[in-house]
């Protein structure tokens, strides 16, 4: 069952098994908890590939798990199954970039070509980043893989006010293409919530970084920003 492996595509895995609860008022499906993450599933129409959701709580200023997330060189340090990338275009905000999954024998790896997009609001202390699968005339499709599609990849971060804590919200919808089965996919993508999420935590904490200077006050009680402004 080496295909169970395979747990690492796409920014892409729960061992807990599924359990019968109430859905939530937008419709998704509680799975299980995995390293502190809370898991949750939803069908999308027109496939049986399903969307995945995690929500996790981390005592990380907000800006210091943004340094991370935006960094490329940080990559390696926390997504799993990572074998390289390369940055294509860049924007304010934006990014294009290849990246590559490394999978074991007899798993294909798997690529893609991603756009973020990330959008402060600061009045809300909220950051969210919003990544798809595009096309760039200089990343073709690959020998080394298998080019698998994002169709949607969202990522949110909330400061909490007066306390250095952090909510991370992810949810992803992809795709990884090739002969694997859609049931197997949904089961081994279920642990790419935790695995993302706690990957990011914890990385953010082992490389001490600095907040990212707009950010630095977000965690300020909001009568405090409101009295310094």
């Amino acid at each position: 069952m080496k295909a169970y492996h395979f747990a690492g595509i796409a920014l892409l895995t729960l061992m807990g098994s599924a359990s019968a609860h109430a859905k939530t008022a937008d419709g998704w499906e509680y799975v299980g908890t995995d390293r502190n993450v809370t898991v949750y599933k939803k069908g999308v129409e027109g496939t049986d590939i399903v969307a995945f959701r995690g929500v996790a709580y981390a005592d990380v200023h907000i800006g210091k798990l943004f340094q991370v997330f935006r960094d490329p060189k940080e990559r390696e340090h926390w997504v799993d199954r990572y074998a390289g990338h390369e940055t294509l275009a860049t924007a304010p905000g934006e990014e294009t970039y290849w990246i590559h999954f490394g999978l074991p024998w007899p798993v294909s790896d798997r690529d893609y070509v991603l756009r973020s997009v990330a959008k402060l609001a600061p009045d809300e202390r909220k950051l969210t980043v919003e990544i798809e699968s595009v096309e760039h005339a200089n990343k073709p499709k690959q020998d080394c893989c298998v080019r698998a599609i994002a169709y949607s990849t969202f990522y949110e971060f909330t400061a909490i006010p007066g306390e250095e804590k952090t909510k991370l919200i992810v949810e992803v919808h992809t795709d990884p293409k090739g002969s694997i089965p859609s049931w197997l996919v949904n089961l081994i993508q279920k642990s790419w919530p935790a695995k993302t999420l706690d990957g990011l935590i914890q990385r953010t904490k082992e490389a001490g970084a600095k907040p990212v200077a707009s950010m630095s006050d977000w965690h300020r009680p909001k009568e405090a920003s409101a009295s310094a402004d």
